[in-house]
């Protein structure tokens, strides 16, 4: 970015957006519209399942049969999506989305909310592989950091409306139903409605024009997809680095955040209403943090931006646990939680730019597996563990792993962040 771009932040966000391609801005509209929806699964799933008669220790083995899926999905779907192209990849994967949400809520018997969950775990990768090299390959290197992170405090916006409107949305279906407010019929109907909105975000996806930029990468060299991994990256070693945090990271959020409504749930006795308060203010605080980060990776660098931010939340994660109180701990939820989110998009970001474009999507592949790779064992250690001996010690694990995240990063990137970001800031 230019100086002037640099000391005036909010100018510098007008005119990216304005400059923005159409397929950018179709693929905003439909993250807003996914988002939204997914707040109202991701704020009453661990309740519906309670109100089922299931247990945290399910809720764990559940999201870790997912994990599995995702993990061993990640790498084909990466290859997957260069060959049929983004677009089509993004649509099956938003498809799958869908119908094994749907399909979670409707059946009953446990065998089959697992079976859903794999589903699930296969077919979403398309999705998430996906975007980062479609936003990448529909931006300018001036416009990146700032489409990232505009994409994702969008879709913290879009989250945090609908967590705070959801919230009072099993007690207005119960009167209507006249069922209980926490009954598994109140909490199924909410599910629902989720559905009903996720389909939406089908429509600007659909608009998108496949021909417009480069919409799919050009096709890798034909390699076997393990053996010969190392020869699809002119740069192996770095790979190895980009993946190497996001496996202490999410093995660390794999352990608490599956559950962490089930947290506020039991050791505050939160109401629905008020639990939706929460999830919603930590979405909005992130909007204004996580657009902040896209002026402050211009003056700091992509990589050290996002490490700083974790560096600041990681502390507050642990006064979660500790505190004495519920406004403590929510303060200190909402806090951590803007910061932590500034980080994501800005080393996807980051990672996109170290990688050839031949590279992308099968890189974006490999950091989805890191991230799945944790969040595989995480929540089936963090469902046991709660169920024994409750949520202190996985917080603490959760800090220690974060800690060494963040020590790889430094390791890794922070003295070469502003080589390899001057040499991307030419593509």
């Amino acid at each position: 970015m230019t100086s002037a771009t640099r000391a005036q932040p909010l100018r510098a966000y007008g005119q990216v957006v304005a400059g923005l391609s159409r397929n950018v801005k179709l693929y905003l509209a439909c993250s807003l519209l996914r988002a939204a929806a997914l707040s109202v699964f991701e704020l009453f799933f661990n309740l519906y399942l309670l109100s089922m008669g299931y247990d945290a220790a399910f809720i764990g083995v559940a999201n870790t049969l997912l994990g599995i899926a995702s993990l061993a999905s990640a790498l084909p779907a990466g290859l997957i999506a260069d060959r049929i192209g983004r677009k089509r990849a993004m649509l099956i994967g938003l498809s799958g989305l869908l119908v094994t949400r749907l399909g979670i809520v409707l059946v009953r018997p446990g065998w089959a909310i697992m079976a859903f969950f794999v589903a699930y775990g296969v077919l979403a990768p398309l999705l998430m592989t996906s975007v980062a090299p479609f936003l990448t390959e529909n931006s300018t290197a001036e416009q990146r950091a700032i489409v990232f992170t505009l994409d994702s405090s969008g879709m913290n916006l879009a989250w945090s409306l609908s967590a705070i409107g959801g919230g009072y949305l099993p007690g207005l279906l119960a009167g209507l139903l006249r069922v209980g407010p926490e009954s598994a019929t109140a909490y199924r109907s909410v599910l629902l409605l989720g559905a009903l909105g996720l389909s939406l975000s089908f429509v600007p996806l659909l608009m998108v024009r496949v021909g417009a930029r480069r919409a799919a990468a050009p096709a890798a060299p034909r390699v076997h997809a393990t053996r010969h991994l190392g020869r699809r990256f002119s740069n192996p070693a770095r790979m190895a680095q980009l993946v190497a945090p996001r496996l202490f990271f999410s093995f660390g959020a794999g352990l608490f955040f599956p559950f962490l409504t089930l947290f506020f749930k039991e050791r505050f006795a939160v109401p629905d209403a008020t639990l939706g308060w929460i999830v919603g203010v930590t979405s909005a605080i992130a909007v204004p943090t996580v657009l902040a980060g896209g002026a402050a990776a211009g003056r700091l660098g992509k990589i050290r931006t996002a490490f700083l931010s974790r560096l600041i939340s990681t502390p507050l994660l642990l006064l979660i646990g500790l505190a004495p109180s519920l406004p403590v701990a929510v303060a200190a939820h909402w806090i951590r939680g803007g910061f932590m989110r500034l980080g994501q998009p800005l080393y996807l970001s980051f990672a996109m730019e170290q990688l050839d474009e031949r590279e992308r999507a099968t890189g974006s592949s490999l950091l989805t597996m890191g991230w799945d790779s944790g969040w595989s064992l995480g929540p089936l250690v963090g469902g046991l563990v709660q169920a024994r001996v409750g949520f202190t010690p996985l917080i603490l694990t959760t800090a220690a792993l974060y800690a060494v995240g963040l020590a790889l990063i430094y390791l890794f990137f922070d003295p070469l962040h502003r080589q390899t970001e001057t040499s991307a800031s030419s593509d």
